[in-house]
């Protein structure tokens, strides 16, 4: 079995303590798919990337990680770049360039030619659900879905990347109900101006999915789980220091849905994943985000990163000289 990713890649220009801004490869998609597979995932990028020299770092970093290409063609349009500010506690704001992109250059017909036969998790998100992207997208859902794969939606709004927000967040919305597992910030909910509540929020949109499975990030107060077993509450890490939060949350989702993955509760219908099995994934995604936060851009931990991490952790995290920094995801 094996996980696909579909949506952009693209370099994030990080604003460093002296004013200036340095390139990291990134994309939330193509972050979730570097994460996989230092998971140990089986991961196949579906996305078309540019032939200029940007494309060429993130089609070769790519090939490094051990990720899979079938969509062979390269486009002739530019990479997408994105400037990201940090405030003083590392968190990130961004301003994107989407027009003109190499990750829109790709068909729906070119898309599925690409899917692998072994395929058990389709996951998208973030830029890939705007509006112009969601007719392919519902193509791919629905050919998927004939196929009995899950479906994986990282919802990660990105307002300024719309200019009809109404009809970028009704959009994001009618994805829901397709979706097997959604996961989203406290941010991304209060974005849909579904409720000023956030817990209220997830209530409603956990019951637009049907049966799926919702994780809710909430940076230092941790991660929730609604799913058909309940709700499975974890806390975050606390870790020395905070560089940035870049691609946490993708770090998050990958390694979320790589423990699951890896220990075979992906196999059956996700309504059928206990509330133990979930808590565990839960806990083993926010160690992965309180790594990839120590260090500069998106760059997910491996596994055994994770488990050192966890088992350390578990021993200072209640000492009296622990850190008290924590980790927004």
């Amino acid at each position: 079995m094996s996980i696909a990713v579909f949506g952009e890649a693209l370099i994030d220009f990080i604003e460093g303590a002296d004013g200036a801004y340095r390139p990291h490869l990134g994309g939330s998609p193509y972050n979730v798919a570097i994460g996989l597979a230092r998971q140990g995932v089986e991961t196949s990028y579906l996305s078309s990337m540019s032939d200029d020299g940007f494309g060429d770092q993130l089609y070769q970093s790519l090939v490094n990680e051990g990720v899979r290409l079938p969509f062979r063609r390269r486009s002739l349009w530019p990479t997408s770049l994105a400037l990201v500010n940090l405030d003083s506690e590392g968190q990130a704001t961004y301003r994107l360039y989407r027009e003109g992109i190499a990750d829109k250059d790709t068909g729906f017909e070119e898309i599925a030619d690409c899917i692998p036969d072994d395929l058990r998790v389709f996951h998208t998100g973030s830029l890939a659900i705007t509006p112009s992207q969601l007719p392919k997208i519902r193509q791919v859902f629905a050919l998927v879905k004939e196929r009995g794969v899950l479906i994986s939606i990282d919802i990660n709004i990105r307002i300024r990347a719309s200019i009809d927000q109404n009809k970028y967040l009704q959009g994001v919305r009618s994805l829901l109900s397709q979706a097997d597992i959604v996961k989203a910030s406290d941010e991304d909910l209060l974005a849909l101006g579904i409720s000023k509540d956030i817990r209220e929020t997830a209530e409603i949109v956990h019951g637009e999915m049907k049966g799926g499975i919702l994780v809710l990030t909430e940076g230092d107060g941790g991660a929730i789980v609604y799913s058909p077993k309940g709700q499975i509450a974890r806390d975050s890490y606390r870790i020395d220091e905070v560089v940035d939060t870049v691609g946490a949350g993708d770090t998050f989702h990958s390694a979320f849905l790589a423990h699951l993955f890896c220990g075979r509760k992906l196999t059956d219908p996700v309504d059928e994943i206990s509330a133990e099995d979930l808590g565990h994934a839960l806990n083993f995604a926010c160690a992965a985000a309180a790594i990839n936060v120590s260090r500069a851009g998106c760059s997910p931990p491996t596994r055994e990163e994770v488990e050192k991490f966890v088992e350390t952790a578990a021993v200072s995290y209640t000492h009296p000289d622990a850190a008290d920094e924590r980790v927004r995801v």
